[in-house]
């Protein structure tokens, strides 16, 4: 009778504090996830990692010509992450690009460079006889070429892209696509369980022997020339055409090093890593309506659509060790760390009390604290009645 009374009581008690957990788990404030993965960020132009496509003109250029030569190749970059700088030579020493004059040993002129986020640039070739068509030639050259829009077409609805570059050995191309075919099934099989499900797997896209030269902006953007290309190498894409990670080549081409680059493409947005690795190098290249309402069909949202937008570019900010852009002008003050502690603190201490963000962060802390310290006194308190009834019985 007595062991059947304390099983009782020890049923009351672990109900009890079901009940108890349940109620602590409705009265605390909503812990909320990212909405978004990586994947998703990767569509949205931060506006910070722009090429740059510089056009010297002669030093006779006139001013009306440069203005229009302007208008006209702005109008053509618009939907681009490609921007357009007109320098007239000798006009000033020290104006933006000059340095590129001497790195390519320019001398004549009309000429143009494509530079790149990195700091890389590349000469591009102006071979028509007049100044508008030439810039057009070049336009053409730095924002489309086949393989590129592949890779634009299958990143905008599928998990990402694995570019492959054959080399001239074909045994070994064939093993290259016989280890991304592996890698690709392994993603298939883990979609459901990602995060946030994504609904196809990745694609590959093969560039050729006979291709490279076709594609050099491509292989530029890599940091390769067609002659660099003497084995199979991967390059991993996602979003808007980003690159992340490194160019797979040798035994670095292999099944797990892949997986390892898609797996973070799933993960959350803010899954810790350091956004400047996650956003990569995007491709030159243009993004037009097409290609974004793809994008939009493809994740149930616009990435463009300027709230969701301002909230990813807030996450990438973040990730890069900056600050949320809407709390910058509320309280953001630069603090030195590293000297006197008690000085070090007194800072810090300053800063979170001038940041509205940090107050609310502090607050819902301290109302968590309340509820689990409250729900942990009732759960003390009706144990040790249980308890007690079942010693009188």
């Amino acid at each position: 009778m007595v062991r059947a009374q304390e099983h009782f009581s020890v049923t009351r008690l672990r109900l009890s504090l079901v009940i108890l957990l349940g109620g602590l788990a409705l009265c605390s404030p909503p812990v909320y996830g990212c909405r978004y993965n990586v994947r998703e960020v990767g569509f949205i132009d931060v506006g910070v990692e722009a090429y740059r496509l510089i056009v010297y003109l002669p030093q006779d250029a006139s001013p009306q010509e440069s203005a229009r030569l302007k208008e006209t190749a702005e109008a053509v970059l618009a939907d681009s992450n490609v921007r357009f700088e007109a320098v007239v030579t000798g006009a000033d020493a020290n104006q933006p690009g000059e340095e590129f004059l001497a790195i390519h040993r320019i001398t004549s002129f009309p000429a143009a460079v494509l530079v790149s986020p990195d700091g890389q640039s590349m000469l591009l070739s102006l071979t028509d006889s007049s100044l508008g068509q030439a810039i057009s030639s070049a336009l053409d050259t730095v924002l489309h070429s086949p393989t590129r829009q592949q890779v634009l077409e299958k990143a905008a609805d599928a998990y990402g892209v694995v570019l492959l570059l054959e080399g001239p050995q074909q045994d070994r191309n064939v093993k290259a696509h016989e280890i991304i075919s592996t890698v690709i099934g392994r993603i298939r099989e883990q979609l459901d369980l990602l995060p946030k499900p994504i609904a196809r797997p990745p694609e590959i896209v093969t560039l050729d022997r006979q291709s490279l030269d076709r594609e050099r902006v491509l292989l530029w953007s890599l940091g390769l020339k067609p002659q660099d290309v003497n084995e199979p190498h991967a390059a991993v894409l996602y979003g808007r055409g980003r690159w992340i990670g490194p160019l797979f080549k040798g035994d670095r081409l292999a099944a797990d090093p892949l997986t390892e680059m898609f797996l973070v493409i799933g993960s959350d947005c803010e899954c810790g890593l350091d956004h400047r690795f996650l956003q990569g190098t995007m491709l030159p290249a243009r993004w037009d309506e097409g290609l974004q309402q793809k994008v939009a069909e493809s994740i149930g949202f616009d990435p463009e659509d300027p709230m969701v937008k301002m909230e990813m570019i807030s996450i990438v900010r973040r990730g890069m060790g900056g600050f949320d852009g809407a709390s910058m002008p509320l309280g953001y003050r630069e603090i030195q760390v590293g000297g006197d502690p008690v000085q070090d603190a007194a800072q810090i201490t300053e800063g979170v009390a001038s940041n509205p963000q940090s107050r609310q962060g502090g607050r819902e802390f301290r109302i968590l604290a309340v509820s689990l310290g409250g729900m942990a006194a009732l759960v003390a308190i009706a144990s040790m009645a249980i308890v007690l009834r079942a010693r009188k019985a």
